[in-house]
This record gives structure tokens, sequence and C-alpha cells, in this order.
């Protein structure tokens, strides 16, 4: 399933400035085509963690720049029922992360953001039910024909 940008917006809730401001600076964004559906739930997912550690954690989205692609592309390449339980280690520092189920404090990094997977997937998850019709299945108005033949067909004997 694609999301349009403004389907990306509403669901993870910026405004259309932060969405431009966005794709000036974050990498994974910058070059998707205007309205046509063109992200992913993976990249949902990612949006809605960057805007976490935005608002959330003060972090400004500048700093955000390199490792962006690294978050989408966790997102993007494991399914949701794996994330559930992890969470995400970012090291802004060297521009990577990771997904962990145990964290253990590695030694080498000095200062690294832990973003715990599941209240937000279980949010974005929420989300989405609730933007989706209450009804899959529309009711058909047109009342049902008979298809076949009322006289048999004749084949000739060979």
């Amino acid at each position: 399933m694609q999301f349009t940008p403004g389907q990306l917006r509403e669901t993870i809730g910026i405004s259309v400035e932060t969405f431009r401001h966005w794709k000036r600076v974050l990498p994974p964004f910058a070059h998707r085509k205007r309205y046509i559906p063109c992200f992913t739930i993976g990249d949902l997912l990612a949006g809605r963690i960057l805007r976490s550690l935005t608002e959330g954690c003060g972090v400004r989205v500048g700093h955000l720049a390199k490792v962006s692609q690294e978050i989408v592309r966790a997102c993007n390449v494991t399914p949701w029922a794996a994330l559930e339980d992890k969470t995400l280690v970012i090291d802004l520092a060297k521009g990577t992360c990771r997904l962990s189920k145990n964290y253990q404090q590695n030694e080498s990094a000095d200062f690294v953001l832990l973003c715990a997977m599941n209240p937000i997937t279980h949010e974005l998850r929420d989300t989405l039910l609730r933007s989706r019709p209450s009804t899959d299945q529309h009711n058909l108005f047109l009342s049902p024909v008979k298809l076949g033949r009322d006289t048999p067909v004749r084949r000739r004997a060979t």
C-alpha cells in the first residue's frame, strides 16, 4: 500500500510547512514526487519516529539528516510484528541506528537515543485504523441476473 505526501503528513501529524522543511533537509523525503502515492507503511513509521525525536526529544531535524536514511531503511525492511518488542538505538554522532531486543550499553558510544518501538507502532496502527472507512465492502444496488443460455448448444458430430 502506498500513501501520498498528504496522507503521510496527516497520519504522522506534521504540518505542510514541517513536511516542506523535511523535504529540504532529510534525504529520504527529498526526492519523492508531489501528489503521487510514493510512501510505504515503513516510511510512515520512520516519519513518526522522526517526529518523536524532534518534538519529544528536542533534536533539531537538521541533525537527523545523516541517520534518517538508516531509520527509514530499518522501518522498511523489518515487519511491524518484529518491531513491536524492539528498541531503536540511534547514534547521532555516527549517523547509525540499529534495532535491539535487549539493549546493552556499548562502550564505544558516548551518547545514544533509545526509541521504544511498541508505543509508536501502536499509535500509528490506531491512527491508520481510524482513518479507514467503517465498511470495506459496499452494498450491491443491482439485482442479480441469471447468466447462461436458455437453449442447449448443438454440437456437430465429428
